[in-house]
């Protein structure tokens, strides 16, 4: 393969002290071993985008981006569509995305997966023109994770996690609902929610305390609708989720659909955290599932839908 590598200068591991120059000779070296030949790019956060659409020009056979899953969404966006392959090294702090797609969090095992990879298609989900590759969460969370992002940039991501946990009850308490309503094909619901989740797919049954998405090729996305009204049922929420039984709590509404329009009762905006990424988006929200729209550097083992593992 013709590879180019971009790696984000202001990821989360490099502010944990990795040097980035030394990290992409090691795998421009692994990258060789295979026959690959390797392109590296060393860019700024606010140089991200311009570099991807040049490498892209060069028309290489891959891509390979080294951030957090916001680069990584940001890289989804513009290769979707395309004949180049997306590769993800997890040099972000929860890297949703590398975790999905089967890519060691360890960096010299991800060098060395990714340097036997093959390029296999995904279902991307469109969040009203920016592409979701692992979740897209309404309510109380992304402004919460806004602030608690700001002071705590780059952290291990267990610990952030934790972090974040016991702090729900009481932002959750002072949170507002959200009066929202959505329509899809043959399909009209609303519930008021202070938590909501929406995925390409769907979520793992499975165990675990960072969310694992399945099903990379069903053509359908899954909403989940939290309709806890108190502190100490969301937490039941979250401990149903961390023990694989989430579509099983009461309080949680589960909507599956190609499309969904999301509207929101005396609001025109929301704040959202789409791959890990804060923004701000206008009402209606329009999510749209395209089938197949991503060529990304994995194995059909990791892509294996969770009913046949």
């Amino acid at each position: 393969m013709k590879v180019q590598l971009i790696i984000n200068r202001g990821s989360g591991a490099s502010d944990r002290g990795l040097n980035i120059e030394e990290f992409a000779k090691e795998l421009t070296k692994e990258f060789a071993k295979s026959g690959h030949e390797v392109t590296s790019h060393m860019v700024p956060p606010s140089s991200i985008e311009q570099t991807i659409r040049s490498a892209m020009n060069e028309r290489p056979d891959a891509i390979i981006i080294g951030g957090g899953d916001g680069t990584v969404s940001t890289a989804a966006r513009l290769l979707g569509g395309s004949d180049i392959a997306l590769g993800v090294l997890p040099m972000g702090t929860f890297n949703l995305a590398a975790r999905d797609l089967g890519v060691p969090l360890d960096l010299s095992a991800a060098i060395q997966f990714l340097a036997n990879a093959e390029a296999h298609q995904i279902d991307v989900l469109d969040v009203s023109g920016h592409a979701c590759l692992c979740t897209t969460i309404l309510g109380f969370y992304p402004e919460f994770a806004s602030i608690f992002e700001r002071r705590d940039h780059g952290g291990v991501w267990w610990k952030k996690t934790i972090k974040l946990i016991t702090g729900v009850p009481k932002i959750f308490s002072h949170a507002r609902h959200l009066n929202i309503s959505w329509i899809g094909p043959n399909l009209i619901g609303h519930a008021k929610t202070k938590f909501s989740a929406f995925v390409p797919g769907s979520y793992r049954a499975t165990a675990g305390i960072v969310p694992a998405r399945t099903d990379f090729n069903c053509g359908t996305l899954t909403g989940y609708v939290g309709m806890q009204k108190t502190a100490s049922s969301a937490l039941r929420g979250i401990i149903d989720y961390v023990l694989g039984r989430h579509e099983l709590n009461p309080e949680l509404k589960v909507v599956k659909a190609s499309e969904l329009e999301l509207r929101a009762h005396r609001r025109k905006h929301c704040t959202i955290m789409l791959d890990g990424e804060i923004m701000r988006l206008p009402f209606p929200i329009k999510l749209r599932i395209l089938p197949g729209h991503l060529k990304v550097l994995t194995s059909s083992e990791n892509l294996r839908p969770e009913t046949e593992k």
